[in-house]
């Protein structure tokens, strides 16, 4: 784990062996492991440790921005919450930008400020986090909301409105890709 981490301090021609070491355990202590742990190997780790360790070998180039995709999807909801709270802790901390990748709308709605919502690769809705989740614009980001699980039982089951077949990515339909299955197209 520990040479992962250094391995682009190793590239980059930073120090000697001795100082990437004391970076990368000083990283896996900054995201909430054990330094020890530099020790280990990966398939000696949980999810959670996972995504921990790969946001240490992130941060070690002092990074402007990252791109997060998917990066809760694999792990348990209360693993999620942790690494989602780290995310927040070390964009604070080291001033980054997160590009969040994600299909999960709840997560979306925790950790980002403006969403764009893309359908066969178009962005189909671009806005704050609040207006895409109070007042959606697009039919399919209406759709996306309307599948976020819910408490409230007369919310649960809610049809989203899409039927038909997603169209072949590598062939879009002409103008919008989303027209196929849209329940508002006008014929």
């Amino acid at each position: 784990v520990g040479e992962s981490i250094a391995e682009p301090l190793e590239i980059r021609g930073v120090g000697p062996r001795t100082r990437r070491e004391e970076i990368a355990r000083d990283l896996l202590d900054r995201v909430g492991l054990n330094p020890d742990d530099a020790d280990r190997y990966p398939h000696e780790l949980s999810g959670g440790q996972k995504q921990r360790v790969a946001l240490a070998r992130a941060l070690v180039v002092n990074p402007r921005m990252i791109v997060a995709d998917e990066p809760v999807s694999a792990l348990d909801v209360s693993v999620q919450a942790d690494v989602i709270s780290l995310l927040k802790d070390i964009q604070a901390e080291f001033d980054l930008s997160i590009l969040f990748i994600s299909h999960d709308m709840s997560v979306v709605r925790e950790m980002c400020d403006r969403v764009a919502v893309m359908y066969l690769g178009e962005i189909v809705e671009l806005a704050d986090t609040e207006t895409i989740f109070e007042n959606p614009q697009h039919p399919y980001t209406k759709a996306l909301l309307s599948a976020i699980p819910t408490l409230d039982p007369t919310q649960r089951g809610m049809d989203s409105g899409l039927t038909g077949e997603v169209p072949e990515p590598s062939n879009p339909p002409a103008g919008c890709n989303f027209y196929t299955r849209c329940p508002e197209v006008i014929q």
